[in-house]
């Protein structure tokens, strides 16, 4: 069964086993550069849980796929970035699409008005997700750099969010004898 929905900040433990399932290559086409495992453990303890959203695509209680929305460092700054990430065995089923939906509604919900994904040149897949989203596209430092303009929030964008949020715990209760046990990750030396 897929599930998805919200990861709450006691799950950085999936989030480092999903990426360190990745092959390098993906690894890098999503972090731009070579990245080691113990990098990929220090990244899922460093993240901003306030400022940091990440929608998980949850495959029979394992994740398998994840959208980040990382809001500004500063309050009040409407810009937010995007990345995507699928393991290999779940590519080109429309996974990534529906993470990357997901994520626009809760960046929409946030009130950004600006969205941003960066890959290299070489990750045709990831440019072709995001064009569908995208309005423009251009070049900066030797990586690709799509903005996406978001709507306003209105009340039909919340609605849809809560039922997305309703319908996600109502199929993670059912699939939840299924679902391996939350890991925490060792605290970082």
């Amino acid at each position: 069964m897929l599930v998805i929905r919200k990861l709450l900040a006691h799950e950085r433990g999936e989030l480092s086993d999903h990426l360190l399932r990745m092959d390098e290559e993906d690894r890098r086409l999503r972090f731009g550069h070579a990245v080691s495992p113990e990098r990929i453990l220090a990244y899922a303890t460093a993240i901003r849980w306030p400022q940091t959203w990440i929608v998980g695509a949850f495959v029979d209680g394992v994740l398998r796929g994840v959208a980040e929305l990382r809001g500004g460092k500063r309050p009040g700054d409407r810009t937010a970035e995007l990345s995507v990430t699928v393991e290999r065995a779940y590519q080109d089923d429309g996974l990534a699409t529906r993470l990357l939906e997901t994520a626009l509604l809760i960046a929409r919900n946030r009130g950004f008005e600006s969205l941003f994904l960066l890959c290299l040149p070489e990750n045709v897949k990831m440019q072709h997700i995001a064009r569908k989203f995208g309005d423009r596209m251009s070049f900066q430092d030797g990586d690709v750099e799509l903005r996406i303009r978001s709507p306003q929030p209105d009340a039909l964008s919340f609605f849809a969010e809560a039922f997305g949020d309703a319908v996600a715990l109502w199929q993670t209760a059912l699939t939840w004898p299924a679902a391996p046990p939350t890991r925490e990750l060792p605290q970082a030396t």
